[in-house]
């Protein structure tokens, strides 16, 4: 389809019609200029094709490749939702004309990999920060996500949804499986409390921070790493015990198959890219290369982040993104309420009360688990199944929000009265 478009459009050059599968059109979830430099590389070692890249987030390019007649060639991208799609479908083209170390992938970055897929290079997520932002506001520079639920952090934080983005879908998924269901929420809904926005791209955040508009928030690697080239005042740490986060590429079969789609991934794996991936515009380790801060690593349950990645993507978007200014007025509250003196028993059960309303999700670990619910769930916005769990979700959640608001205000408004008398 989008080839087609292409050829209509240049139709007044010969080339487009006597070679049109020397178009290559990729999909990706990395910005256009951390691809564009690789592919006109690639360009130069076959001049006549021409390429196309396509940015889109994760549930958006979900979308192109379930469409039947698309002609999507390759993907790139760190979701692994992309390519277990792929795989399902058997869409993808074999590699087994490529000559890569598939146990040496296979032990170092998943549990279970994908036939087919490669990964090319890796990255690794932690915490981004403003050094002159934090100045300004006299605050410290955090050093866990435990930390960030600090009330020093107020409206501070920024990060993306995994709604919006693969990679924050994966630190969101490592805090669930490290905590656990119930007090990963716990985490996610009391640094929800200290979050100034919810960027609508993950590189947002680091653009947010560089421009002073908040001082910390989690990113990946890459992100960071090219901010440090331009702006000295950006500090970063990689969060112990979290994953790595591979780069994949897969050769998608389509309607029109490029010529070059399995070339093209031999030359990510060649030497030539590899020796330079790091300092190249994709800020990528390469594969057998070590990470300027080490820490320690720890596996993820890919095949649990995907049973229930729709549940997750949709809570985080009902409870956080959706109740933002809930949250933010309930923590401030929860967090005067615990610098008051003398609370009595029946005063500090309201109050844990009120921290019990603001940090419960409005789905149970046993709900979360309910094969019948997870595999209805969409991020399809017309979907009406999905449209009224999250309509319940949200309206649950704000309750709940409001309620703990209500029980620190008469809280407040108890000291005020008994100071005064």
């Amino acid at each position: 389809m989008i080839r087609f478009l292409l050829i209509a459009v240049c139709f007044l050059s010969a080339s487009c019609f006597a070679k049109p599968n020397n178009q290559l059109i990729v999909l990706t979830t990395f910005t256009l200029e951390s691809l564009q430099p690789l592919l006109a590389k690639f360009k130069e070692e076959h001049p006549s094709m021409t390429f196309t890249i396509l940015h889109r987030r994760e549930v958006a390019g979900l979308r192109l490749l379930e469409q039947n007649d698309h002609d999507i060639d390759i993907v790139i991208s760190s979701s692994p939702s992309l390519f277990n799609y792929l795989s399902e479908q058997n869409s993808l083209m074999p590699l087994n004309a490529l000559n890569y170390d598939s146990a040496f992938q296979r032990q170092r970055f998943m549990q279970q990999t994908l036939e087919n897929v490669a990964v090319f290079g890796y990255s690794g997520y932690g915490l981004m920060w403003n050094e002159d932002y934090l100045a300004k506001h006299n605050i410290k520079a955090p050093d866990s996500w435990e930390s960030l639920t600090d009330p020093q952090y107020f409206r501070h934080l920024v990060m993306s949804s995994p709604a919006r983005s693969g990679t924050t879908h994966i630190m969101v998924e490592n805090i669930l499986q490290q905590h656990g269901w119930k007090k990963g929420w716990q985490l996610l809904l009391q640094i929800g409390g200290n979050l100034s926005s919810v960027s609508a791209r993950s590189y947002g955040v680091s653009d947010t921070i560089s421009r002073g508009l908040a001082g910390i928030g989690p990113i990946i690697d890459s992100y960071a790493y090219r901010r440090q080239e331009h702006f000295p005042f950006i500090g970063f740490q990689y969060q112990p015990n979290s994953p790595l986060m591979p780069s994949y590429v897969a050769a998608v079969n389509n309607i029109n198959p490029a010529a070059h789609s399995i070339e093209f991934i031999r030359f990510l794996l060649s030497d030539q890219v590899q020796h330079t991936l790091s300092s190249s515009s994709m800020n990528k380790y390469a594969l057998k290369q070590n990470m300027t801060q080490p820490f320690d690593v720890s596996q993820l349950n890919y095949q649990l982040m995907h049973q229930r990645g729709m549940m997750v993507k949709q809570l985080f978007e009902q409870t956080i993104n959706q109740q933002l200014i809930r949250l933010n007025q309930a923590w401030q509250l929860i967090n005067e309420v615990k610098r008051l003196p003398h609370l009595n028993n029946a005063e500090m059960r309201q109050l844990n009360l009120a921290i019990k309303l603001a940090s419960t999700p409005p789905v149970t670990e046993s709900q979360a688990q309910d094969p019948h619910l997870l595999a209805v769930l969409t991020m399809d916005r017309n979907d009406l199944t999905t449209v009224k769990y999250a309509n319940h979700w949200r309206q649950l959640m704000g309750e709940q929000l409001e309620q703990s608001i209500a029980l620190c205000e008469r809280l407040i408004e108890q000291y005020e009265n008994r100071r005064k008398n």
